[in-house]
């Protein structure tokens, strides 16, 4: 626990005692005095039915009598009782500050309430370049700017999700600091005692997380006292917005789940490869497979290749038939569809085809590209990350840029099959899903590639299916993966193409050619020399 979590224990401990000890002075009264009741109605009563002994008067019960005005013991109590509840009314409203302070410090705080939050929120902290700085992200209640574009690649979006509950629950959070001041007196009353802040009085605030002190706040809302005359001058705006600095620190780390190895047979990983003609690509991706797969002792391996059309079909046979024959390697089906190339209808007939093997009935499927290059390192990450019924593993994938740029513009020469991982030589594509491990029983369950656009050739099925994952029970792990690798090859989008898909080729294209500064320097080095760089058609 740090010091800070301990602190905040301490003055709620200190906080709730004088409540336990003024319950317990205030039981033990209540028993005093209805024992002194009792007592004294007791005797009352005995007094009157209890006669002398050899007394011949009939016994005659009477009714106890209330008590003289010299003893008052209701009266005392219900005094004793409303000073209690008054006191309890005290504690439990500085228990409950304390609560929302503990993690959310204001301005006006006490001394030994801001301490953390002076330390954290208002003394500036060193940082040693301009690279460390974390930069606030401004928002409001509509609307969120940030520069870590992210995905979408938006400038300004809306708070969706885990975003928007956090910075609502700030906003709220705020305002119950705001008006517990107003409540306490730390703020000027304003004009219309009856009126209290609200979300509509909220303007701005900035956001950023740091790693070590955990989420900061600060928001600014319009004040609620109204001046003495109006203004319109920007210092009298400004000087009336009241600000809050909240923190959420993170709370210390917490043991949630220890997985010790299972003790049984890894599982077979189905390799499935939707394709149509480019068999030199097919050959590159074999030669890739023999070198980084098998050659590392990887087993338990599984091949399907799907391909599409009559054209080059004998040449796939028989350059499967030679790949066996070099590598040892015989763990693969070769499937044939005579129609149009459609991605999701290749994987989702090699997916299907396993129910004829007689090997497992359930197996963890690897979609795949024959563009892509992996190595066994990935495959052991991709056994680790998908689990049956539980868990898929979406890796993001690192894209290659155009080659033919990158030898010009950069130091870093890469003749390997595999690209070294640098801003200049490609970009981690967060915005494919393609690449996909997960097991097979799990795919079927949720439908596969079934119930979406039938769409031909490129793009947008992988969405799809991802849509899919994300919206069921299953847990989905989205991360950039160091050992597979999406390689550069010159992308073809025809007319033929829906207006949708088109348009993601053709930004998906433009992406994969280089950096912006190489674009740049492609696109303006011929004003600088007078001579063109422009790539000739065979290089694009």
């Amino acid at each position: 626990m740090n010091r800070s979590a301990r602190r905040v224990l301490l003055r709620l401990f200190l906080l709730a005692l004088p409540l336990v000890v003024l319950t317990f002075v205030a039981v033990s009264l209540l028993s005093s005095n209805v024992d002194s009741l009792h007592s004294h109605n007791a005797l009352t009563f005995a007094s009157k039915v209890i006669q002398p002994c050899g007394s011949q008067l009939p016994l005659e019960i009477v009714a106890p009598t209330a008590p003289s005005p010299s003893s008052l013991p209701h009266e005392e109590l219900k005094r004793q009782l409303k000073q209690l509840k008054q006191v309890i009314s005290q504690l439990e409203d500085r228990l409950r500050l304390q609560v929302t302070t503990g993690t959310m410090f204001h301005v006006q705080s006490p001394t030994s309430r801001s301490r953390l939050s002076n330390r954290r929120l208002k003394k500036a902290k060193k940082w040693h370049n301009e690279y460390e700085i974390i930069p606030h992200s401004l928002f409001t209640l509509q609307a969120y700017y940030s520069t870590e574009a992210g995905m979408g690649r938006r400038v300004v979006e809306r708070p969706i999700g885990s975003r928007r509950q956090d910075l609502q629950e700030a906003v709220s959070s705020a305002l119950s600091v705001l008006n517990n001041n107003r409540d306490r007196g730390a703020l000027p009353q304003p004009a219309a005692k009856t009126k209290r802040y609200v979300a509509s009085d909220f303007v701005e605030g900035l956001y950023r997380l740091d790693p070590i002190e955990g989420t900061q706040y600060e928001l600014w809302f319009n004040h609620q006292q109204q001046p003495a005359a109006a203004s319109t001058d920007n210092h009298s705006k400004r000087a009336n917005l009241v600000k809050v600095s909240l923190l959420r620190p993170h709370a210390p780390l917490v043991a949630v789940r220890l997985e010790q190895p299972l003790q049984f047979e890894i599982p077979i990983v189905n390799i499935i490869v939707p394709l149509s003609g480019r068999l030199s690509a097919f050959e590159s991706f074999l030669n890739r497979f023999k070198k980084n797969v098998l050659t590392a002792g990887q087993s338990r391996i599984h091949l399907t290749v799907v391909f599409f059309g009559d054209k080059h079909w004998n040449e796939i046979q028989r350059e499967m038939l030679i790949f066996e024959k070099a590598s040892g390697f015989s763990n693969f089906h070769l499937l044939n569809i005579n129609s149009t190339f459609s991605r999701a209808r290749g994987l989702q007939v090699g997916v299907e085809h396993w129910e004829n093997s007689p090997i497992e009935d359930d197996v963890l499927i690897f979609l795949c590209d024959v563009d892509v290059a992996f190595d066994s390192a990935f495959l052991e990450r991709c056994r680790r990350n998908a689990q049956p019924k539980r868990q898929a593993y979406f890796p993001i994938v690192f894209s290659q840029y155009n080659p033919n740029v990158t030898r010009r513009y950069t130091r870093h020469r890469d003749d390997s099959q595999v690209p070294t991982l640098h801003k200049d030589t490609g970009f981690w594509r967060d915005f494919g899903f393609g690449m996909v491990c997960t097991y097979r029983s799990d795919f079927l369950s949720l439908g596969g590639f079934h119930g979406g656009d039938e769409t031909t050739g490129w793009g947008g099925e992988d969405l799809f299916l991802y849509r899919k994952y994300i919206r069921s029970t299953m847990r989905v792990i989205r991360a950039p993966d160091k050992n597979i690798f999406h390689l550069w090859h010159p992308k073809k989008c025809p007319n033929s193409l829906g207006p949708v898909q088109r348009r993601d080729c053709l930004q998906s294209r433009g992406r994969n050619e280089a950096s912006y500064d190489q674009l740049a320097l492609l696109l303006f080095s011929a004003d600088a020399d007078g001579q063109s760089h422009h790539l000739s058609e065979s290089e694009i």
